[in-house]
Formats: C-alpha cells, sequence, structure tokens
C-alpha cells in the first residue's frame, strides 16, 4: 500500500539542528516493510518534506516516523494513484 507523509519542522528546529537532519537523513535506512517511493524537500516549514512510501507494515511506518520526532512533526495518509483508482473503482461498480 501507498501512504503520503508530510513532514513539518517543529519551531525548535535551527540552522544546526537542520544540518544535523540532513546529514542523519543522508545515511538514513528504512525500515523493513518499508520502501521510499519518492522524496521532496521544499524551502517551506510546513510541509518541509514530502515523502512517498510503499509498506506493508504500519509498525514500520511508526518506526520510520518515531526516528524523526525530535525535529518533525509528521501527517500519513494513504494514497492511491488515479489509475489504480479507476481500477478499483471499475471493479467496484462492475460489482466485483
Amino acid at each position: 500500500m501507498k501512504f503520503i507523509a508530510l513532514w513539518s519542522l517543529k519551531e525548535r528546529v535551527d540552522q544546526a539542528k537542520l544540518a544535523e537532519m540532513m546529514g542523519r537523513r543522508a545515511e538514513w535506512k528504512f525500515p523493513e516493510g518499508i520502501s521510499l517511493i519518492a522524496e521532496y524537500w521544499s524551502s517551506k516549514t510546513a510541509p518541509a518534506v514530502v515523502s512517498i512510501f510503499e509498506a506493508d507494515d504500519a509498525a514500520a511506518l511508526t518506526i520510520n516516523s518515531v526516528a524523526w520526532i525530535d525535529a518533525l512533526e509528521v501527517d500519513i495518509f494513504p494514497v492511491a494513484t488515479w489509475e489504480e483508482g479507476l481500477e478499483k473503482l471499475a471493479h467496484y461498480l462492475a460489482g466485483e
């Protein structure tokens, strides 16, 4: 299943913390059960980062989120591509 995570910087994150966080991200290994599809960093504080994940385990998403609790707040929600949504809708309308 695919998920989007919107990461927002906490108010107390200064330039030094941001630099430390970017270094940590460069070395980061995602927990088993989660794979990164894409990640975008913005010049905004909210969201500062938009991540698209594929995960088969909600616990992996939680573990990944907790690791960044010192600097980031996160909102995670499930998503589907347009094509996946159309396919599901076609099956639903066909009574399948």
